[in-house]
């Protein structure tokens, strides 16, 4: 039996495959090696044609093709599924966050079925690829698999997920991952699975009970395969609180410093992500080890271009970006969320302890969350800035999105919300914003994103001083001033029906230029530039 996995991975990305294909080839091979199998993964950006795609799986001459479903590449995988249907019987199986049961589509032929992966894939795929390979007579779908049969939506609930992670082999030390993907270039580390949180806009949880771990001496043979002898540049690891268990984090952080040490590595970056709350000043201090040298401020040293320049410049030799979920300082949206209650005087404390150990933030926050309202919003903002003078930290801000299979997604009519009904299901409107006001909301923030992550940072402080101002108020003066301009009319800040995190993550940065910014920044309160 011939089976392709195919791994449709962002455009954007510096890596060229996802790390869950080879998760699962991985486990097929170790799962079913009393079967006879091939299994193959194959790689497209998502910028890739449809018909070129189509012609590469018909070329494979696949029994079984795998889907990784995404919000950034449902829509292609759409595309090429409904083109190989036309000429080939091959079997289609779905899986990934996009996949829920309501995704599960009648055969458009009525003869074959495609199959449907709900939550955690492992133990789903590889029971069903038994089924397949010798299908007993009236047996059932496996338990975790959907389909559309004789009119019906079949389906068990999976009651049999993985509780010991070493039941699935590492992609790196089997080798089920060809290293020219990886090997002096960006690689993917998960060690562990699961969240502490259960947040409802969010599937990263998987509905998991619990957080499992790796074996620690597992991750750091991955970590010494993966920095010495294979020499990666980027290491970002998957966890969705990597501090979860924090003695252990600081173990995998001690591990990398020995490893580096004394060494010629080309690891250059380190992405983790952890929460405020959860982290002491011996980890800080432990992390701020892995830096080039003891201070680092780039955003002073750094012109300001027009292109994006917050990771390449602003965050160069840092080596770790810590990744720090805030998402909003609205208390009551945090709690209709699941999150942990928001407190200052904590996170203050904390941004204290990071100054002191010079490492740098990558601030997450959400845009358009239920409760959080335009004015709520914006004092949350208006309040933290401060944080962000004369250090190189990132602000990042997501448009909230519906994520389908989400908790959030069954709560919509609740909370009020309208959105996109495709990817990337973006958020129009909800209980506390209307669209008017939630597309300024948009508006307003990608300025504050342009100029705050750029090396006009410096200048818009002094300008907050010198103009006796607010930062919002700032950002809202500058907003007025660039509409005004007849040659940036055409801008998509102005044009574009919906603003989110892609715009003010790239072409607003050659729609607003750096020196018009500047210009602004630099003029005394009350001039007009046009």
């Amino acid at each position: 039996m011939r089976i392709v996995l195919v791994s449709i991975y962002p455009g954007d990305t510096i890596a060229g495959y996802l790390l869950s294909s080879y998760v699962l080839k991985a486990y097929l091979a170790h799962a079913l090696k009393d079967l006879a199998l091939e299994i193959e993964v194959v790689n497209f950006s998502v910028d890739t044609d449809t018909s070129a795609i189509c012609d590469e799986l018909r070329k494979r001459q696949a029994d079984c093709i795998g889907f990784s479903c995404y919000v950034w590449n449902i829509a292609k995988i759409r595309q090429v599924t409904e083109r190989l249907k036309v000429q080939s019987p091959v079997v289609h199986v779905f899986g990934g966050p996009e996949i829920s049961l309501q995704a599960v589509k009648p055969s458009s032929d009525g003869q074959r079925s495609d199959f449907y992966v709900i939550g955690e894939g492992e133990r789903p795929l590889a029971n069903l690829i038994r089924h397949l390979a010798a299908p007993a007579k009236d047996s059932e779908l496996p338990k975790g698999v959907a389909a559309h049969l004789g009119g019906i939506v079949h389906y068990r609930e999976n009651d049999e997920r993985i509780q010991n992670l070493e039941e699935i082999p590492s992609v790196y030390l089997s080798g089920s991952l060809d290293e020219k993907l990886y090997a002096g270039k960006q690689a993917f580390l998960e060690t562990q699975r699961g969240c502490i949180f259960k947040c409802k806009y969010c599937v990263y949880h998987k509905h998991l009970s619990k957080v499992a771990y790796y074996p620690l001496s597992r991750v750091f043979d991955e970590l010494e395969h993966l920095i010495i002898k294979k020499r990666v540049f980027a290491l970002r690891i998957f966890d969705a609180v990597f501090t979860s268990d924090l003695d252990r984090a600081k173990q995998i952080v001690d591990h990398i410093i020995k490893l580096k040490s004394g060494r010629h590595t080309l690891l250059s970056w380190i992405y983790w992500e952890f929460n405020y709350w959860d982290v002491d000043e011996e980890f800080l201090a432990l992390v701020s080890e892995l830096k080039i040298r003891p201070v680092i401020l780039n955003s002073s040293e750094v012109r300001a271009l027009n292109r994006p320049q917050h990771y390449s410049e602003m965050l160069k030799g840092y080596t770790v970006i810590n990744c720090l979920g805030v998402q909003s300082f609205c208390r009551e949206a945090l709690k209709a969320m699941g999150r942990a209650s928001f407190g200052f005087e904590s996170l203050r404390n904390f941004m204290e302890m990071v100054r002191r150990h010079n490492v740098v933030l990558k601030i997450d926050l959400i845009l358009g969350l239920p409760f959080e309202t335009f004015e709520s919003y914006f004092a949350g903002l208006e309040a933290f800035l401060p944080f962000f003078k004369d250090t190189d930290h990132v602000l990042n801000i997501h448009r909230l999105q519906i994520l389908p299979n989400s908790d959030l997604a069954a709560q919509c009519e609740k909370y009020q919300i309208e959105h996109s009904s495709h990817a990337p299901y973006v958020v129009f409107a909800t209980n506390g914003f209307s669209r008017d006001r939630l597309e300024h909301a948009a508006r307003l923030t990608a300025v504050l994103f342009r100029i705050v992550n750029s090396p006009l940072r410096k200048q818009f402080f002094e300008a907050v001083e010198k103009r006796n101002v607010g930062c919002i108020a700032l950002v809202e003066r500058i907003y007025d001033e660039i509409k005004a301009a007849p040659d940036l009319a055409q801008a998509g800040l102005f044009k574009d029906e919906a603003i989110y995190d892609t715009y003010w993550n790239g072409a607003i940065f050659k729609d607003i230029p750096s020196e018009r910014l500047l210009d602004i920044l630099r003029r005394p309160l009350g001039l007009g530039l046009w």
